[in-house]
């Protein structure tokens, strides 16, 4: 297994067309409809993560790269033997590249509100993030930074499952099954990789 990371603050114009002039029409549609010069780097920033990781791992051009998708939507490199994930959050995109299925997601650590953590946490995870038997005034709004910290590598590990399994968000307040890899980038964002 390897992963990669990109900030979309470095993609250059010159990096974007390039990237972009390599994505099918359907994709290049997608991108052209997207309002935010963001949201639209992510996705180019997506596609040229995994065709550098793809091209690095399979020994082939990145231009010669076919995606197509299985069900539910999960994207594929036609007639390579990869298998890969993305992800992207603020200003970073991210890309898992393995022999066998793989999940990755990434989430910006940030003020919110902990309600979601009653769908989405069994409660030995919710004593995992709050350090106790979960109270109602757990739920709420906050900034504590080691809480919120806890709360993302849960986040990510379930959805990084998900894409694993392939069924995105599906699976997000069952359980984890599996051992999850989890990263930490520059104190602001983490990162988890399930294979």
């Amino acid at each position: 297994m390897k992963w990669y990371k990109f900030d979309i603050r470095d993609l250059t114009d010159e990096e974007y067309q390039k990237w972009y002039s390599l994505m099918n029409s359907d994709k290049q549609k997608r991108v052209d409809n997207i309002r935010h010069a963001d949201d639209k780097k992510r996705t180019v920033v997506g596609e040229m993560l995994s065709r550098k990781a793809i091209s690095e791992w399979c020994g082939v051009a990145p231009h010669s790269i076919v995606f197509t998708t299985k069900e539910h939507g999960k994207p594929y490199a036609e007639d390579l033997s990869v298998e890969f994930s993305i992800s992207h959050s603020g200003d970073m995109v991210v890309c898992a590249v393995d022999k066998k299925p793989i999940g990755i997601d990434i989430e910006q650590i940030r003020p919110m509100d902990l309600k979601i953590a009653k769908r989405i946490c069994t409660d030995e995870e919710l004593q995992y993030l709050f350090g106790h038997a979960a109270t109602k005034q757990d739920f709420t709004y906050t900034e504590d930074t080691e809480i919120l910290t806890r709360f993302f590598k849960l986040w990510t590990a379930k959805e990084a499952y998900g894409k694993l399994i392939g069924d995105g968000l599906a699976s997000i307040s069952k359980p984890l099954k599996r051992e999850t890899k989890t990263y930490i980038i520059e104190k602001e964002y983490i990162v988890s990789v399930i294979s």
